[in-house]
């Protein structure tokens, strides 16, 4: 009888442990973790395939490949549209357990909610630690997932892994960190800087370097300069994060050629990676400023 009642038992379907999590709005409490996840920001997308998660449909993944790059999005996540004005029937049509986003326009919440539970974060604002939101945001992704312990253990390797690549730089300097900014390249006359509250700054900040432009806080951490306007970037190291969407406009205008950095040959190419992206964008940024500032031979900046 005893075998009878366990084989019935184990032919009974398994439930999942109910998970919560805390978005804009508060706590959410779900009856189990979302099998069918679809996400309408790149942050969260990226945050998801971390933890082994893969969306079953994106906002604009043929971008996402450009711009993110890593983790790669695997084939067969549905097309959603654009990440501000996502496609509605194609979001219905999957059927999702839970549509997540970050930043989201609250204009488009009611549309959502009547297809499927919506988690919305805020990921970039003016009045937070754009960094400590990101792993937060990445913290409820994993209890979302019930991958809790999971995230918490990624995090603590990646910290790990930061200063690790930190001590190698150092050494690489000989322990004369070099001022580091890092911008992105916006047209031929255009660039953008990041500043405070950015992930790259806060990134250059853990390797040791420190901004040779500081910018002002704001939401994103960035800000839009003249070309010139890096000419006070006499001493420091340049780093231009990919993709290069200018090609070889600026760099054959002559202001450009005339720019300190460029002519002691102290600017370096990053690999594209996502600034405004998940928790463990910052480990994947951290790799890439290593692979471009091992680039710039210590004599280049010594005092």
């Amino acid at each position: 009888m005893r075998a009878l009642i366990a084989l019935a038992l184990m032919a009974l379907p398994a439930f999942a442990d109910p998970v919560s999590v805390t978005d804009r709005r508060g706590p959410q409490t779900f009856d189990a973790p979302p099998a069918r996840i679809a996400t309408l920001d790149w942050s969260i997308t990226e945050a998801l395939l971390d933890l082994g998660v893969t969306p079953v449909g994106v906002a604009e993944p043929r971008s996402y490949a450009d711009w993110v790059v890593e983790p790669t999005l695997p084939e067969g996540a549905v097309d959603l549209g654009l990440r501000a004005e996502p496609n509605l029937e194609a979001l219905a049509a999957l059927a999702p357990d839970a549509i997540v986003s970050a930043d989201l326009d609250p204009a488009l919440i009611p549309a959502l909610e009547r297809i499927a539970p919506v988690v919305i974060f805020d990921a970039f604002d003016a009045k937070h630690d754009n960094v400590q939101a990101a792993r937060d945001i990445f913290l409820n992704l994993g209890a979302l997932t019930g991958k809790r312990a999971e995230a918490e253990a990624m995090l603590a390797a990646q910290d790990r892994e930061i200063d690790a690549i930190a001590a190698r730089l150092a050494d690489h300097f000989r322990s004369n960190h070099p001022k580091v900014t890092a911008i992105r390249l916006n047209d031929a006359t255009s660039v953008y800087v990041n500043g405070a509250n950015s992930v790259p700054e806060y990134v250059l900040a853990r390797l040791g370097f420190q901004n040779e432009l500081p910018q002002p806080v704001n939401r994103w951490g960035i800000t839009l300069l003249r070309v010139d306007d890096l000419a006070a970037a006499e001493n420091g190291i340049v780093l231009t994060i990919g993709p290069d969407m200018t090609g070889a406009a600026l760099r054959k205008t002559p202001v450009w050629s005339f720019l300190p950095f460029v002519q002691a040959g102290r600017i370096a190419e990053v690999r594209p990676v996502w600034s405004y992206g998940g928790a463990m964008s910052q480990g994947r940024m951290a790799k890439a400023f290593e692979e471009a500032l091992m680039t710039i031979p210590p004599e280049a900046v010594a005092p």
